[in-house]
């Protein structure tokens, strides 16, 4: 079975009815969140349980994509030229989404003046978040993205030298086809996780969390809005593909990411949807599984104004080295927010000690309204993944699948 030769798109024949089911299960999980809250707060287990199996499927699929990726990259002419442009397009989209992020948090402000009172919000912050990036353990553990990539590097330019390719690559083959079968039927489960995700949300941080610090969120919103509509609408026009269009054909997994609050949830099949719109396979296995480490834009606004507010909830006073300090910051550990959900957050944290100028006396504020923030930061991550797909090939149209 050849994970990526399929015409018929598994998102095309399960996800279009399961589309309707993910509805139902928000809408279920929202009455059971308000009406049940004892048993809600319960049910967050397995949401987290699933992430936990989730991610332990899509890091081996993700790894060997890329070794994948790498070995038919080699066959395409002028590779080298591709390798450029996808590290150029990552560095621009990455930093001008920090710098959108900048530039909203320090025009609507969301950290000043909020008359927020922390022992009336919900300040819960899971032991998970309790690390201690210092330490060998913890920097592997927040590294492990980038590791995975590493790795996967070294092994797939040395297969691509080795004399058994080939046998590597029908290995590689079976192995992403297995992987793929197991997490299609893990699918089939996604409407319950949903219900016991958005219930649990409900039940813990509501709306009454949200009301006193709805600025920070609407920032977050508007600037991953301009992001997806402007900058990535830009550069659809630039590279003259339908931006909305573009969406459209991409609705399923779209809603898919929404409702986990995770982009990983939709890696395995936005592959075949893409292929099956024409764009190349061969460079759609090099971008985006490289995307998903280094492309992750939401995580860039989000952690830029959350870093705003931050600085104006204590009032405080930086330079403009000190901005051009914390921008390289973010920079690297944006890196480390591609994840099951809560991993944007956990980046906050590793940004906020490395930087060293903003106290985290009070980051459980953020973390109570992180859960609203997660769907946004998670659905600009998975767009600007298959835009940097379709640009690259749009750049390469000439080369062959």
């Amino acid at each position: 079975m050849n994970l990526f030769h399929t015409k018929k798109t598994f998102t095309g024949k399960y996800l279009r009815n399961l589309t309707l089911y993910v509805f139902a299960a928000i809408i279920g999980g929202v009455l059971m969140g308000y009406y049940f809250p004892e048993i809600s707060i319960k049910l967050g287990v397995v949401s987290q349980y699933f992430f936990m199996v989730l991610e332990t499927l899509i890091l081996p699929i993700i790894f060997m994509a890329i070794i994948y990726g790498i070995c038919h990259l080699a066959e395409i002419k002028n590779a080298d030229r591709i390798i450029w442009q996808t590290g150029l397009y990552f560095i621009l989209t990455t930093s001008l989404a920090i710098i959108l992020g900048f530039i909203f948090g320090f025009a609507v402000q969301p950290g000043a003046n909020t008359g927020i009172d922390s022992s009336k919000i919900n300040t819960f912050l899971p032991k998970t978040f309790a690390i201690n990036d210092n330490s060998i353990t913890s920097v592997l553990y927040l590294n492990r993205h980038a590791i995975f990539l590493i790795v996967s590097i070294i092994i797939g330019v040395s297969i691509n030298l080795s004399k058994g390719r080939e046998r590597f690559l029908k290995v590689l083959d079976y192995g992403l086809g297995a992987f793929y079968t197991v997490i299609k039927y893990l699918y089939i489960i996604l409407p319950f996780i949903i219900f016991c995700n958005i219930a649990f949300g409900i039940s813990v941080y509501g709306i009454n969390t949200l009301l006193p610090l709805s600025k920070v969120v609407a920032t977050v919103y508007l600037a991953d809005i301009v992001f997806i509509f402007g900058v990535l609408g830009f550069v659809s026009y630039l590279f003259k593909f339908n931006l909305w269009k573009f969406l459209l054909n991409i609705k399923e997994e779209i809603i898919l990411v929404i409702t986990t609050s995770s982009s990983k949830t939709a890696f395995p099949i936005i592959f075949e949807k893409m292929e099956s719109e024409g764009y190349s396979r061969k460079i759609l296995r090099f971008i985006i599984p490289l995307g998903y480490n280094f492309n992750l834009a939401g995580a860039c606004i989000y952690l830029s104004v959350a870093c705003c507010f931050l600085i104006q909830f204590y009032n405080i006073s930086l330079s403009i080295n000190d901005y051009i300090w914390l921008f390289i910051i973010i920079s690297i550990t944006s890196k480390t927010a591609s994840g099951v959900p809560g991993s944007g957050f956990l980046a906050l944290i590793f940004t906020l000690n490395r930087f060293g100028k903003i106290p985290l006396t009070d980051i459980a504020l953020l973390y109570s309204v992180d859960r609203f923030m997660n769907e946004a930061r998670s659905v600009t991550n998975f767009i600007g993944i298959a835009v940097s797909g379709a640009v690259i090939s749009k750049l390469n149209q000439h080369q062959k699948n």
